[in-house]
């Protein structure tokens, strides 16, 4: 529910947008999916500028292109410019339909323990229906998701989109005057003359002069066909542009003027920005908040100023901390994170940040997977002297839908007690060194006499969401799994400030 929350001026709202990939084997079968976005919700406001950031392949540019719908998102739903009492009334229901499908998903853990949970489930599929019910008709008159491609060419001259390589998303066959043309002819049905004076004004706005109308992109510098592509943009009066790298194939100073163009352009005009780069100094610049991506999912999200001053979440720390410092007598500490990043087809369970995480607890998401080459390497002789003792271990075999691991010895090698007692002391002594978080997630060690084996059980773990941990700070980490206006304490709500949500912009 949205506790005290104002959305005047919001022109876009995203709720739950994912977009998933398949991945083709065997005779026309899918095989799995490729994560790509994974239940991403924010909004902006009028004027506001997003910038999303991220590593390589975190889903920024396929978050991006869904939101353009140049790619069909796989759920979610994009609301754009809907009238401010209906657009209350779907955040609330979508926050509302959010919370129950959480609800019902806990009640079904239970269940599967074989808990009695009828009532509850009645009750929370009761609730649902009548949410949903009421969310229906608002889905289909208002989210751009639900709708075909007519009614999405009326929405085109208001969210248009500005492209990493200028080259590429020019059309090398026409002259700049049709390529900056082209969208006023088919989105304002503009005649010639028309066209032709809007065209001057706009080569004028981004510095360029009108001789340079009448030629062909590869005569232009990679600066200077940004411009061209910005014109081209604007040239039809949008309310929002999504900028996906717009510098990163240019040089610095080139780069420093057309952020400046940009800014200059946003100002006159009142445009909305969703700024998508992996360069940090640029989004700190160009950016009113900040959405912090991992593998697909928001993990934090803030006024820029406090997220680069008062940053929360691991990974976000680690992304601050390579910030290059143009003075060498300061020193830094850098964060270098272990491990690669990790599949999105197989993303880690509970937080897909914990193998990599520096400070993950045992209840951040450790699966058998994560379990087998940390027990092969404790086997280790060289590692562990007493493991010279455990002789026979002929295979490690993780079971993920039971959550355990074992030990299976062979045949001619009997498993014991005195087996038995040498492994828990092994795995005791592991969640002493720094790298053991892994072995304090293990819930129980005992035996399996049917297979010879010795059984590795591991705990349940937890799944971080978006919380709003300090006022208009939100994070998607167990260290800070709480909302500030649900504890006692001088910055809760007790006090009377407004609680925001994810969906709020926090301007």
């Amino acid at each position: 529910m949205i506790r005290g929350s104002s959305e005047e001026n919001v022109l876009l709202f995203v709720s739950g947008v994912k977009k998933y990939f398949p991945i083709y084997g065997g005779i026309r079968g899918i095989k799995g999916f490729v994560k790509a976005v994974d239940d991403v919700t924010f909004t902006v406001r009028e004027g506001e500028s997003l910038g999303i950031v991220g590593e390589t392949g975190c889903g920024k540019t396929t978050l991006g292109r869904t939101l353009l719908h140049l790619i069909r998102a796989t759920e979610g739903e994009t609301y754009f410019d809907v009238p401010k009492e209906e657009l209350a009334r779907i955040m609330e229901l979508e926050q509302k339909e959010k919370d129950i499908k959480e609800e019902l998903a806990r009640i079904m853990e239970l269940e599967q323990k074989g808990k009695n949970v009828g009532d509850d489930m009645e009750s929370a599929n009761a609730r649902y229906k009548e949410v949903t019910k009421e969310l229906a008709p608002l889905r289909r008159k208002y989210s751009l998701n639900r709708q075909g491609p007519r009614h999405m060419l009326k929405h085109r001259k208001n969210f248009q989109p500005v492209f990493q390589d200028p080259f590429s998303s020019l059309d090398p066959r026409k002259l700049v005057k049709d390529i900056i043309g082209e969208p006023m002819k088919i989105l304002l049905k503009m005649n010639r003359e028309e066209i032709m004076k809007r065209e001057k004004e706009l080569i004028d706005e981004i510095g360029l002069s009108e001789d340079h109308l009448f030629r062909f992109p590869h005569e232009f510098s990679g600066g200077q066909r940004q411009r061209i592509g910005i014109a081209r943009a604007i040239s039809i009066e949008p309310k929002m542009l999504v900028l996906d790298e717009p510098t990163s194939a240019l040089d610095v100073s080139v780069q420093a003027q057309i952020l400046n163009i940009l800014r200059d352009l946003q100002n006159r005009r009142g445009l909305s920005f969703i700024f998508i780069s992996h360069h940090l100094n640029v989004i700190r610049m160009m950016s009113d908040r900040v959405a912090v991506m991992y593998l697909g999912k928001i993990v934090e999200l803030a006024d820029t100023e406090r997220l680069f001053s008062d940053v929360l979440h691991p990974y976000t720390k680690a992304l601050l901390s390579a910030i290059p410092i143009p003075d060498p007598e300061t020193k830094v500490s850098r964060i270098v994170l272990e491990g690669e990043i990790p599949n999105p087809s197989d993303p880690p369970r509970g937080c897909h940040f914990h193998p990599r995480c520096p400070v993950a607890m045992s209840n951040c998401g450790w699966s058998p997977r994560d379990l087998a080459e940390p027990l092969r390497t404790m086997l280790n002789p060289t590692r562990n002297a007493e493991a010279s003792d455990i002789t026979g271990v002929e295979e490690i075999e993780s079971d993920e839908d039971m959550n355990t691991v074992e030990l299976l010895f062979r045949e001619d090698v009997p498993v014991g007690q005195k087996e038995l007692d040498i492994i828990r002391s092994l795995v005791e002594k592991e969640t002493l060194l720094k790298t053991g978080t892994v072995f304090k997630a293990i819930k129980e060690v005992s035996l399996n006499p049917e297979r010879n084996a010795v059984h590795v059980e591991m705990s349940e773990y937890d799944t971080p969401g978006l919380k709003e941990v300090r006022r208009g700070h939100f994070v998607s980490c167990l260290l800070y799994n709480y909302n500030y206006f649900d504890r006692e304490s001088p910055e809760g709500s007790a006090q009377g400030e407004p609680a925001y949500t994810p969906y709020q912009s926090g301007r």
